[in-house]
């Protein structure tokens, strides 16, 4: 006796729902990233202070 066949769901392989998928970030949050990376290195490097990495933002 054959297997009874699985109903699927007909909208979730629709060729329109192929453009999903992960989505980018923001230009806003790319460059809040870039800020936070620069302050982070100034810190780390020897000798920088608090007000160093306060003129770079």
């Amino acid at each position: 006796m054959p297997k009874k066949q699985e109903r699927r769901n007909g909208h979730a392989f629709h060729p329109i729902m192929s453009k999903g998928g992960v989505h980018e970030k923001t230009e806003k949050a790319k460059r809040k990233a870039a800020r936070q990376d620069l302050k982070r290195k100034i810190q780390e490097l020897p000798g920088s202070s608090f007000y160093l990495a306060k003129l770079v933002a």
